[in-house]
């Protein structure tokens, strides 16, 4: 009995043979149509994946934005963290003089910094001068900046000096000021609060 190759019409004497040879010149052909929808789906999946990664990072970033903007904007200077002086959309400077009875009273250097803390109100060892920053632009009242340092001042007083027992004046740039601890200190506001004894 012979085989005959049915593609090229060859004949064999065993089957083996003709099997032999249909492996080496007449492989089992692909189906295409099967190939091209596996890379279809294969594509289509990864690009909804890669979609799905991006929108999440999306909501993630916005959300975190949101948030963050939110907290910078509400939260008081004592509870928020700048952390460092990068990423500012906010930086400048004001500079305060305190005087009780005829006597300059400086600002310690480092208020509202400490180990791994960086307040958006603080000061360095500059005299007098009050460093305003944070990751988001905010008005800062000078009263928050009291809050921070962890002292007393209002309209009506400064430290442990009340005006039950003298007279306190506040003036911004020279001109005279009644918003005491609600004053929104601007850039390069110079500041002085006065107290005298009676």
């Amino acid at each position: 009995m012979r085989f005959r190759c049915e593609i090229c019409n060859r004949e064999f004497k065993d089957e083996d043979g003709l099997s032999q040879h249909n492996v080496a010149k007449h492989p089992t052909p692909v189906n295409t149509q099967s190939t091209l929808n596996t890379k279809k789906i294969k594509n289509w999946t990864i690009g909804l994946i890669v979609l799905g990664v991006i929108i999440g990072l999306f909501w993630f970033g916005m959300s975190s934005l949101i948030g963050e903007s939110k907290e910078c904007k509400t939260a008081p200077a004592t509870e928020i963290n700048i952390g460092g002086h990068a990423n500012l959309k906010l930086h400048i400077h004001a500079i305060l003089n305190i005087e009780i009875d005829g006597k300059q009273i400086s600002l310690p250097p480092n208020i509202g910094v400490s180990t791994g803390i960086l307040r958006p109100l603080h000061t360095h060892d500059e005299p007098g001068k009050v460093h305003i920053e944070g990751p988001c632009a905010r008005d800062w009242k000078l009263g928050e900046f009291f809050d921070v340092w962890g002292r007393e001042f209002s309209s009506s007083c400064i430290f442990e000096n009340c005006t039950d027992k003298g007279e306190l004046k506040m003036t911004v740039n020279g001109k005279e000021s009644n918003e005491f601890d609600n004053y929104v200190m601007r850039d390069d506001d110079v500041i002085l609060i006065d107290y005298k004894s009676n």
